[in-house]
């Protein structure tokens, strides 16, 4: 009886905490997170790895030590972001808890895709990029 019960009210102890755990962002840390995303897509544009390297958070910097690694895996697996024919800025929200920003990108072959940058305030309220996942985007206005 008490493992059902247990099983039971886990699940419900999760949905608990995880909806307590959602924040509301202040108009600040959405413009400073649309100014970190912003930094960091320029910085690419740029070829300046080293800058687009230090709005990566220390979880990304884990998986990528230095700022040659990061840039050889944009240029390889990211296109859209780092050579972007059209970019346009969407709306800061929370996906599951964690900040997000959609910015919408024309790639270099002209598909429209959708980039949904993860975020994460380090320990002195600093913003950086905790991840960048790419979608087609649902239209192709942008």
């Amino acid at each position: 009886m008490i493992n059902f019960v247990k099983r039971l009210i886990f699940p419900f102890l999760i949905i608990f905490l995880l909806s307590t755990s959602a924040f509301s962002l202040t108009d600040e840390d959405e413009q400073e997170i649309i100014s970190v995303v912003s930094q960091q897509l320029q910085a690419f544009q740029d070829d300046d790895f080293e800058k687009a390297y230090s709005f990566a958070s220390p979880i990304i910097k884990k998986i990528f030590p230095n700022p040659q690694v990061f840039g050889e895996m944009v240029v390889g697996q990211y296109q859209a972001v780092y050579r972007p024919k059209s970019v346009n800025i969407g709306n800061v929200s929370s996906r599951g808890g964690v900040p997000s920003l959609e910015v919408y990108l024309v790639d270099p072959d002209g598909e429209f895709v959708t980039a949904i940058y993860s975020m994460q305030q380090q320990n002195n309220g600093e913003w950086l990029i905790n991840g960048c996942f790419l979608t087609q985007a649902k239209s192709s206005e942008i």
